[in-house]
């Protein structure tokens, strides 16, 4: 049955990819949010399914190839991607479990080329802004559809009293907000438009359903960026008014609810950051061991049980810390290949020595989404996990901004 619903699904995709590479991109997001589904069945065929659209990204490639379609040339950040890949493969000859770190560095060459080549391509033709409409318009039906989750879903939409939707963990939908929000904002203050708006407010609403303190956090810090440098005429007052709206929310907190708000930010376990402290100490000894090329990409969730670790009496999966993920299973040398470059693009972007009149105002929104998903990966394992909702959209924003520095460049050159 499975096998039936895979062919009849790629029959439909294919049909549809051939009108737009644009829902190729849009099938793809809703492909890899799929994987995250309460309902297990679903899950089960979109990781199957996402092959299929992996494979159509990697013809797309080779057909540009072939026809000298290819609109940039191999660059610097190309070789670090290669690097990284090469090693996530060779990880396999040491590796607990060697068939599973191929098949996870075969779906990060698969981002690598869907991302940096295919999507690269169609900003290129269409525009950054078109891709960024693409992400919201799935943005839409994704939060849509996890709201009305309280009405006809089996689980109400709740998990512990924790807003989830239609994804299994709250956290993980925390994360989608994180990195749809400064994209919503952007597109409200462009357009005014009132969908957009509710598009916003929808999102903002879930982050605070979903009691994503990390998640949380990261949004708090990268709309406070969007917003003070968007505002550049008004930035006196915009910082005047969000330090009046801090002072007062925390004055109306210890007044009238500090009881609720106590209980919504589950303050009894922010001590030890949820059980992250206890997790991370472990996550530390076992890098120690071995801290130059770790145990082997994709490994992670396995070492844990490997080690026979466990806290609090339930069985530890992750380290619920992206840097220290990728340490674990790539050691030092892996963490400096994927987060370094990472870090170095942003230094680059917020020290940018352009004025406002020259940054277009998306470019805003995708170093906010930048900033927000390096402090989501303090609290969670994610940001190297290509089947997971999150890791697609935000290796779209890293490749825009990529793309905006390299047209910023060419432009400079020809002049």
């Amino acid at each position: 049955m499975r096998e039936i619903a895979l062919i009849l699904f790629g029959l439909i995709g294919l049909s549809l990819v051939f009108f737009s590479r644009g829902i190729l991109i849009f099938l793809t997001l809703l492909c890899l949010t799929c994987t995250q589904l309460w309902y297990k069945n679903l899950s089960i065929i979109a990781l199957n399914f996402r092959w299929i659209f992996f494979a159509l990204f990697f013809l797309y490639v080779f057909g540009d190839i072939f026809l000298g379609r290819t609109v940039r040339k191999i660059k610097s950040f190309d070789f670090l991607a290669i690097i990284f890949i090469v090693y996530a493969f060779f990880s396999s000859a040491y590796s607990s479990h060697p068939i599973i770190t191929i098949e996870r560095a075969t779906t990060i060459l698969a981002l690598y080329i869907s991302v940096f080549w295919i999507i690269w391509k169609y900003a290129y033709t269409k525009g950054p802004e078109k891709i960024a409409s693409i992400m919201l318009q799935f943005a839409t039906l994704i939060f849509i559809a996890s709201f009305l989750m309280i009405f006809i879903g089996p689980h109400r939409g709740f998990s512990n009293g924790r807003f989830n939707g239609i994804f299994w963990n709250p956290n993980g939908l925390g994360i989608m907000c994180a990195i749809y929000l400064p994209f919503s904002l952007w597109r409200y203050l462009e357009t005014k438009k009132r969908s957009a708006l509710f598009l916003f407010v929808l999102i903002l609403l879930a982050l605070i359903l979903s009691g994503a303190r990390g998640s949380m956090n990261a949004t708090a810090v990268s709309l406070g960026y969007f917003i003070y440098v968007h505002s550049k005429k008004y930035r006196p007052l915009v910082l005047f008014s969000s330090v009046s709206f801090i002072l007062i929310l925390i004055w109306t907190i210890e007044i009238f609810t500090k009881k609720f708000f106590m209980a919504y930010i589950r303050a009894e376990n922010i001590p030890v950051l949820g059980g992250r402290l206890y997790i991370w100490p472990v996550a530390l000894e076992l890098i120690a061991e071995k801290p130059i090329f770790g145990y082997g990409f994709g490994t992670e969730e396995y070492l844990f049980i490997l080690k026979k670790h466990t806290m609090m009496g339930f069985q530890v999966y992750l380290t619920h810390n992206s840097y220290l993920g990728m340490t674990l299973q790539l050691g030092i040398l892996g963490f400096i290949l994927l987060f370094v470059p990472l870090f170095i693009l942003l230094f680059k972007e917020l020290f940018s020595r352009q004025t406002n009149e020259t940054v277009p105002p998306l470019r805003y929104a995708l170093r906010a989404t930048l900033i927000a998903g390096l402090i989501c990966a303090f609290y969670e394992s994610w940001i190297y996990s290509v089947g997971n909702a999150q890791a697609f959209p935000y290796w779209i924003t890293v490749m825009l901004l990529v793309y905006y520095r390299y047209q910023e460049k060419s432009a400079l050159e020809s002049t």
